[in-house]
C-alpha cells in the first residue's frame, strides 16, 4: 500500500483534504498516514492524557514517539514525570496523544484509543529520544528562544524512561483555525 505525501497543511481545513486523500482507513483500522507518522517522529510536542479512577484528568509530557508501523505508535517518556498518566493507564483509562508540530507552522492532531500497553523503554528508544529532542530545540531556536533555554528541555535520564504502545482508534485535528477538533474519516 502506497501513500502520497502531501504537501504540509496550516490549517484544519488542509488536514482533513490531506487525509480523505490519502484514505487513512483500512481493513476497519485506523492507520496514520505518512504525513501524520512524520509529524509524530518530528520533535514535535508530544502530550499523553487520561483519567484517574476518580475520572480526574492527568497528562504528561513525553520525549519522543517511534512508528512501529502505520497502526502502532511506541510514545517514550519519563517514568518519573509522568507518573500519574501511567499509573491511570495502569488502571485501565482511556488515552489521548496530542502532536504538535514544533516550527511556526503548528500543525497538530490527537489519536485516542480504548488501551494502551506500558512496556520498559528498549536501547533502540535511546537515539530516538536524542533525535527528537534536539528536532524540537531547532523548532523553538525557529521561533526565538534561545539554544540554552531550549537545551534545558533536551534532558532525559535514560534509565527513568518507559514506554507507552497505543493503537490509534480516533484521529482529530488540533491544527489551529477553523474545523480544529474534527475528527479525521476516511
Amino acid at each position: 500500500m502506497t501513500f502520497r505525501t502531501a504537501a504540509r497543511p496550516t490549517t484544519p481545513e488542509a488536514d482533513i483534504r490531506a487525509w480523505t486523500d490519502q484514505s487513512a482507513l483500512r481493513s476497519g483500522r485506523v492507520m496514520l498516514t505518512p504525513d501524520l507518522l512524520a509529524l509524530a517522529q518530528s520533535g514535535a510536542t508530544i502530550l499523553l492524557a487520561a483519567r484517574t479512577a476518580e475520572g480526574r484528568p492527568t497528562s504528561a509530557a513525553a520525549a519522543a514517539c517511534r512508528a512501529l508501523s502505520p497502526t502502532r505508535l511506541r510514545i517514550i517518556m519519563s517514568r518519573g514525570a509522568g507518573k500519574p498518566v501511567i499509573d491511570a493507564l495502569r488502571e485501565g483509562s482511556r488515552v489521548a496523544v496530542t502532536f504538535t508540530g514544533s516550527n511556526q507552522h503548528h500543525r497538530a492532531f490527537q489519536i485516542k484509543a480504548e488501551t494502551a500497553v506500558i512496556t520498559p523503554a528498549r536501547p533502540e528508544d535511546m537515539p530516538e529520544i536524542e533525535r527528537q529532542g534536539l528536532l524540537f530545540c531547532e523548532g523553538l531556536a525557529e521561533i526565538g528562544f534561545t539554544k540554552e533555554l531550549a537545551a534545558g528541555w533536551l534532558f532525559a535520564d535514560t534509565e527513568d524512561m518507559i514506554a507507552v504502545e497505543v493503537e490509534p482508534e480516533r484521529i482529530f485535528t488540533q491544527t489551529p483555525g477553523p474545523g480544529a477538533g474534527a475528527e479525521l474519516r476516511p
